[in-house]
């Protein structure tokens, strides 16, 4: 009788390793899901340029000006020649005509221009009163000022080039349901 259970005793513990080794290699295999998601409706991204204008310029101090947009990237630059005391302000409007809520990231600023620019000049971008979210059908809209800022030499006029990167992205949105 020992010896039957002693038996017995081995093919159960035989079984349970065949069995542990049999589960862990079909749990640690690859799985793979396919399907295909779709929308109630169709969606469309369509973040563009809307009304660009000169705002302001002071009366004195601005001998040249020019902007121009790039739509494929929502970039705006803008120039100008300025001597002291001199400003120009552009309003740049965002909008966006697409189905997609989006909103709006910090405007990307890069001056560049003649020798001096970087300590004479000031480039700043004041968006809208809510610069954050911006629904399909909504607009925003930018101040972007260029202004010579000290009194001290140079007083030269210098040319100023500011590239304004105006990025949106899509507005996080988890719906459930079906």
């Amino acid at each position: 009788m020992k010896k039957k259970t002693k038996n017995l005793l081995v093919l159960i513990v035989i079984l349970a390793i065949v069995g542990i080794a049999v589960g862990y290699a079909a749990l640690s295999q690859k799985l793979t899901l396919n399907g295909t998601a779709t929308t109630k409706s169709s969606s469309d991204w369509n973040i563009h340029f809307g009304v660009m204008e000169e705002k302001t310029r002071s009366t004195m101090g601005v001998e040249a000006s020019n902007y121009t947009l790039n739509e494929g990237n929502l970039t705006g630059t803008f120039s100008a020649t300025l001597i002291p005391g001199g400003s120009i302000t552009y309003t740049v409007t965002v909008v966006n005509d697409g189905t997609i809520d989006a909103e709006a990231e910090n405007p990307v600023v890069t001056l560049n221009g003649s020798e001096g620019v970087a300590d004479y000049i000031e480039c700043t971008v004041t968006p809208d009163t809510n610069p954050g979210a911006l629904p399909a059908g909504a607009t925003h809209t930018y101040d972007v000022t260029l202004k010579y800022i000290k009194d001290a030499l140079p007083t030269t006029a210098l040319t100023a080039n500011a590239t304004v990167d105006f990025n949106y992205v899509q507005t996080a949105k988890i719906v459930n349901g079906d």
